[in-house]
């Protein structure tokens, strides 16, 4: 992947470069950022650059046998670890599955893990990262380089090193062959051991700006102008979710429209109880990634409300459409709930992640969200 293929960061990329121009490229870095920032397509335009035969000023080349390799995700020297899922006759073996995640980061470079579980058809199972990987890693960084004078580890959610495999790593991340650079990618920084953290230099990849998704939701998915500040208005410097809103994933309501459709079934649920009940039937269909995207909504919307009430009110991102459907709402959220409105969602978003029963699951977040809209 080229730098120029990657949205924004340009502070980022420039330091990079100029570590390579310099010869002082760190042995262990890891990028981190939330989700759709793009931490992965980073990875990849670093590995591209650093293995580049003719490097350029600001990318690499793009045209070199390495280059081509690489924008394939063939290349021999660069080799990707990543969560995957015990299978009966499969070891649990990133390189089992390399022609699948090969496919899915071609199409998807901002996926996320449920979008590569999803890819997999194991979207109800927990993936790891097992010993046997870790093993298998330190077993192909015993080998020469092929054609690079590096070799490249892109580890991506490293959080789901399981203990025993992040252990078997520990040293080889504090002292690695030489020209060996590891490239650890994740979402969740938090969630990394200490002793693993401990031993990398961190890259934090911040949100990308309104502009910069605007401008990618155009050039990448030919949509108007008008549609992609509004969806990057919601996405909140989210490419992930700005390209599943943009992709239609959620249903043919806006976001702001499901959202005070639900928002009055849940006020008074006890009265509203049969339609509550038909509301998320129909919703529960909708599939797990619409289900996330939509509480991921949900919880900027709320953002916004309280912003609207507290915030200065330079920083509100609705738009006059999107204020008028809202501010029947606004006085719902103040400071005394939105922390644990916020909260209760994102344990949603968890759970619809780990495949939870989505009625049982929306009907239980409902009656929650009940009791704490009524403490505005």
């Amino acid at each position: 992947m080229l730098f120029n293929e990657v949205i924004g960061h340009k502070a980022l990329k420039e330091r990079f470069i100029n570590a390579v121009k310099e010869n002082r490229v760190s042995h262990a870095l890891l990028i981190t950022g939330t989700e759709g920032t793009g931490g992965l397509p980073l990875a990849l335009a670093f590995a591209q650059y650093l293995t580049c035969e003719q490097p350029g000023i600001d990318d690499s080349c793009g045209n070199c046998p390495s280059c081509i390799k690489n924008q394939k995700m063939v290349h021999p020297d660069v080799h990707y670890s990543y969560p995957v899922v015990k299978e009966t006759n499969k070891e649990a073996k990133s390189s089992v599955y390399i022609e699948e995640f090969r496919k899915v980061v071609l199409e998807r470079p901002y996926l996320d893990l449920s979008d590569w579980f999803e890819f997999l058809g194991v979207e109800n199972k927990q993936g790891y990262i097992s010993v046997e990987e870790s093993a298998d890693i330190l077993r192909k960084l015993q080998l020469k380089s092929f054609e690079s004078v590096y070799k490249i580890i892109i580890l991506w959610m490293p959080e789901k090193l399981r203990a025993d495999s992040a252990n078997k790593l520990l040293k080889i991340l504090e002292e690695p062959p030489d020209n060996t650079v590891f490239f650890l990618v994740t979402d969740n920084s938090d969630q990394l051991l200490p002793t693993i953290l401990s031993r990398l230099q961190i890259l934090k990849a911040g949100r990308l700006t309104d502009a910069e998704i605007i401008g990618a939701l155009v050039k990448n998915k030919e949509i108007s102008e008008t549609e992609a500040r509004n969806i990057a208005h919601m996405s909140d410097g989210n490419y992930h979710l700005a390209l599943s809103l943009a992709s239609g994933v959620l249903p043919e309501k806006s976001a702001e429209e499901l959202f005070i459709d639900w928002m009055r079934l849940c006020f008074n649920p006890m009265k509203t109880l049969p339609k509550l009940y038909q509301w998320i039937d129909v919703f529960s269909k909708s599939g797990r990634e619409n289900q996330k995207q939509f509480l991921l909504s949900c919880m900027q919307i709320m953002r916004e409300c309280m912003i609207v009430n507290v915030g200065p009110q330079e920083m509100v991102r609705l738009d006059d459409t999107q204020y008028d459907k809202l501010k029947l709402f606004f006085p719902f959220v103040t400071e005394s709930n939105v922390h644990s409105i916020i909260k209760v969602l994102n344990e949603a978003v968890y759970h619809v992640e780990r495949n939870a029963n989505p009625k049982i699951l929306f009907l239980d977040l409902s009656f929650r969200l009940s009791h704490l809209l009524k403490k505005a």
